[in-house]
């Protein structure tokens, strides 16, 4: 709402009052100047018995009533303020000021049509009413009339040409519109006519990001922040600026100022995006507290924050100890006396950094899986002993659990030698003697089966539940019995919405029958405020495309939601969405229903469909997801058409698709696994891994353990053994999407990397000519070594 015109101390020039004349005039008068200084002091009630009197002194005051109706409206008693403004018109028709603030308390009542005519009352009776002009700009952008605002507000400046308000409005506008430069030029209009114009220089901080300008905006909104240094807004954009700029460490320290000032969320996922991109080089324990909590409480994915916290972790000389033993010894499992040493297993024990990562996402460095491998060795050492256990063991039961876990989230890869696995095979055998026995069973020997095989998988594996455990326990059988046989009861109950076709789509299914991807523990859960156009506009402001319609309850179809990560991430992206999602796997969907289930959420349907046979169902969709799907078709484009045949004119679509370019590593180690005849199984896998580390494959070694999908079984299989696979080009896209109408709308990808492109391609700011693309992928190979992510928008019909 625009500020509030208030009757003036000294009424020169002022409206003329229908009030009697003499010493009621005069009294009322001095009345209001009283009540005008009170106000001014704070002394809201003393201010407003000086109004009332002065209305009993003379009852046609016009001033008087307006002044009453100002601080009613203060007080939120609308229908009283909007009384004692109709009354200051009665006594004065041609009072311009009674008209303006009538015109804003409708406006703040949302009736914007009924405030332009007092608005428009004001003006004709005060045509230089600049901040009527502004209102009224105001009320028509709320209307949808936007060319009508922008007009009202060069009118106010034509009257006032140095108002920044008014050139901060011209900006947002021009922001709304996706004239980028002209929003520029309004906000540094603003900043220049009012310095400390806090939300200026944030908006042209926010634009000069849009435009690629990231210097300009780095210092635009630490001029915001400079001005308002407890906006958390304001440092959540900065920044994210600054992260574009590759600073994270100084992104980090901000994030950290701000996370200790107020721990919102909006503020941990910031820190969380810093984090992410932050290798420790030297020990800061300020970070431990932070990023342990955002690991067990999700602030972002875990696996986007395991290297950073690997990083910090590994500079505590303890820990750092013995993964040098590891690595002196490798491939040789040192004794648990020389890897640990003195108090060393307590110290791992009582490491809540280290114990957040282990149980929430698959460990991705190779140095620190061998030295895992080395202690899930030592545990197996400790428990196959029949003697009562160490207390050094007994001291190390919360690492021994953090350890199991690990080792069923990354499905049970880390390298087992042969010896090894038959005294887990024999520890196996004697747990469930004592099940079978109902005799006492030491904690250590289930924490070792558990680390070498799932407890879901042993027969009858509900009567772990009932052993006496002491809660050393609680959290592995949580995951390794409970929650599967969950899944287990769910799988019944899922829809089968389309038969599965025979060939690849049969194979698909039943490589993630065995192995459900990815086997997700945590994602950060937000409650969306942003509907979808708005959220599409956010994410690409440069972009041409038609918004949807009606995005207020968008139909949602995710093509192959695996184990549910991406229908609840979309459903926490973009407000009022219907979600179905489908999967050809049973188990990855049991696994998404158990976890969309656990979280709470709602507003997502799974069931199990073929993508090849979409093409029957009479549904059609607003919103199309496949990322990582159509390229393990037979023929990708084929069900790319299928898809789009139930996308709805001007609808969308998110996909992601592997680059011939980005993949090379990947198929040079495909050709490796099929000319040495390594089978998808679990064993096989390990052994690859195994080979490739003592081979000369060392190239493709290092690429590949810079990916996170090398550190757990069915990642790895679904990274390097996948049964179908394709691999495409930007051209090959590009004339499927001419060829079939649709319009591409932007990429996915890093702000640092957007920043490049558009250094070289000046010309391209919306960053989507997919020819200029091809020849930067060329240069910079690694560019889409996740996918090509994208969003499109199908044919609009007329």
């Amino acid at each position: 709402m625009s500020e509030l015109e208030k009757a003036p101390t000294n009424p020169t020039g002022s409206p003329a009052d229908i009030s009697p004349p003499g010493t009621s005039r005069a009294s009322a008068i001095a009345l209001i100047d009283e009540g005008n200084a009170l106000e001014e002091q704070g002394r809201t009630a003393e201010a407003m018995a000086r109004y009332d009197a002065a209305v009993q002194a003379d009852p046609g005051c016009a001033r008087a009533h307006l002044n009453r109706g100002n601080v009613l409206l203060a007080a939120a008693r609308i229908e009283e303020a909007r009384g004692a403004y109709e009354l200051a018109i009665v006594c004065d028709p041609r009072y311009a000021a009674a008209h303006y603030n009538l015109g804003n308390l409708r406006s703040g009542a949302g009736e914007y049509q009924r405030a332009l005519h007092d608005y428009q009352a004001a003006i004709d009776i005060k045509p230089d009413f600049a901040s009527a002009f502004v209102a009224m700009g105001n009320a028509l952008d709320n209307l949808g009339r936007t060319a009508e605002a922008r007009e009202s507000y060069e009118r106010a400046l034509a009257i006032n040409p140095r108002d920044a308000g008014t050139h901060f409005n011209l900006g947002v506008l021009a922001t709304a519109e996706g004239k980028h430069q002209q929003a520029a030029d309004s906000f540094r209009k603003a900043v220049d006519a009012d310095p400390d114009a806090a939300a200026a220089h944030h908006a042209l901080g926010q634009v000069l990001s849009s435009l690629g300008h990231l210097d300009a905006a780095e210092a635009s909104l630490r001029r915001a922040w400079s001005i308002v240094p407890e906006s958390e807004v304001f440092l959540h954009d900065l920044a994210r600026v600054l992260l574009a700029r590759s600073k994270a460490p100084d992104a980090l320290q901000l994030t950290m100022l701000g996370l200790e000032r107020a721990p919102t969320w909006t503020m941990k996922q910031v820190f969380a995006d810093c984090v992410a991109r932050t290798r420790f080089l030297t020990y800061d324990p300020r970070f431990r507290a932070p990023l342990t909590a955002a690991i067990t409480e999700g602030w972002a994915m875990p696996s986007q924050l395991c290297r950073p916290a690997l990083s910090l972790i590994a500079l505590d000389p303890a820990l750092a100890r013995c993964v040098r033993v590891v690595d002196d010894a490798w491939p040789a499992r040192p004794p648990k006396s020389a890897l640990f040493g003195a108090g060393c297993l307590a110290t791992l024990a009582a490491d809540p950094l280290l114990h957040a990562l282990l149980e929430a996402a698959p460990v991705n460095s190779i140095e620190f899986e061998r030295f895992l491998t080395a202690a899930r060795h030592a545990l197996l050492e400790a428990a196959k002993s029949e003697q009562p256990p160490d207390p050094s063991d007994l001291a190390g039961v919360r690492f021994h659990a953090a350890l199991a876990r690990q080792c069923f989230i990354n499905e049970y890869i880390f390298d087992c030698e042969e010896g090894e696995r038959a005294t887990a095979v024999a520890c196996r055998a004697r747990l469930l003697a004592l099940l079978d026995a109902k005799a006492p069973v030491p904690p250590l020997l289930v924490l070792a089966v558990a680390a070498y095989f799932p407890l879901y998988t042993l027969p009858e594996p509900g009567r772990l539940l009932a052993i006496d455990h002491q809660g050393m326990l609680d959290g592995v059988l949580l995951q390794q019995v409970s929650e599967p046989l969950e899944e287990q009861a769910l799988r019944g109950g899922i829809e089968q919405l389309t038969p599965i076709s025979r060939g690849v789509s049969e194979q698909v299914r039943d490589q993630y029958e065995q192995n459900p991807y990815p086997r997700w523990i945590r994602l950060p859960i937000n409650d969306p405020t942003a509907r979808f156009n708005d959220e599409l506009r956010r994410t690409f402001p440069l972009a041409r495309f038609t918004p949807l319609r009606d995005d207020s309850q968008p139909e949602v179809l995710i093509a192959g939601c695996g184990t549910g990560s991406q229908p609840i991430i979309t459903q926490q992206r973009f407000r009022g969405l219907r979600i179905l999602a489908v999967d050809l796997s049973l188990s990855s969907i049991s696994y998404a229903e158990r976890k969309t289930r656990q979280l709470g959420i709602t507003g997502i349907d799974y069931a199990q469909a073929d993508i090849l046979k979409l093409g029957d169902i009479r549904r059609s969709f607003d919103i199309i997801g496949a990322v990582g799907v159509l390229h393990h078709l037979a023929d990708p484009f084929q069900g790319w058409r299928i898809l789009l045949s139930r996308l709805r004119p001007g609808g969308f679509m998110h996909l992601g698709l592997y680059s011939q370019l980005a993949r090379r590593h990947v198929v040079k180690a495909r050709e490796l696994i099929s000319a040495r005849g390594y089978a998808g199984t679990a064993d096989d896998i390990r052994r690859f891994r195994r080979d490739l580390a003592a081979g000369n494959a060392r190239a493709e070694l290092q690429w590949l353990s810079q990916i996170s999908d090398f550190y757990s079984t069915s990642e790895c299989r679904d990274l390097l053994f996948h049964v179908q696979e394709h691999r495409l080009t930007l051209d090959e896209i590009q004339a499927f999407l001419s060829e079939s109408g649709l319009h591409f709308i932007g990429f996915n990808l890093e702000p640092s990397v957007l920043r490049e492109y558009r250094t070289r391609f000046p010309d391209d700011a919306a960053a989507t000519n997919l020819a200029n693309w091809s020849r930067f992928e060329a240069d910079n190979p690694d560019t889409f070594a996740g996918m090509y992510q994208f969003w499109i928008q199908g044919p609009i019909s007329h």
